[in-house]
């Protein structure tokens, strides 16, 4: 299991939900009823544009993407570091410097 290939698409996604979220609370922003279609919608009378339902749920599925994005990261960091550890151990107790060379004897 390739740790920095998990942790690179999971950021992909977590950059793509970013951009989602950013895209949807611009748009319902503009989108927000003001004046007495405001007044209407607080009377139940009125539905509320579905971007402006939608963008806070957006909000939280970008923050679970970063933060799973973010955990990932250091997961495969950690897992590099610890991979290096043991083939450094590994290499120091193979050490084939004290076998003679052909060109030696």
């Amino acid at each position: 299991m390739d740790h920095e290939r998990i942790a690179a698409r999971i950021e992909h996604l977590s950059m793509a939900t970013g951009i989602v979220a950013g895209l949807s609370a611009a748009a319902a922003a503009a989108v927000q009823p003001t004046g007495l279609s405001a007044f209407g919608v607080w009377l139940g009378l009125v539905d509320e544009p579905l971007i402006v339902t939608l963008a806070p749920i957006f909000g939280w599925l970008a923050t679970a993407a970063g933060t799973l994005s973010g955990s990932a990261y250091f997961l495969a960091q950690w897992q590099k570091r610890r991979f290096r550890k043991q083939a450094a151990a590994k290499s120091a107790t193979t050490d084939l410097s004290a076998v003679p060379a052909k060109d030696d004897t």
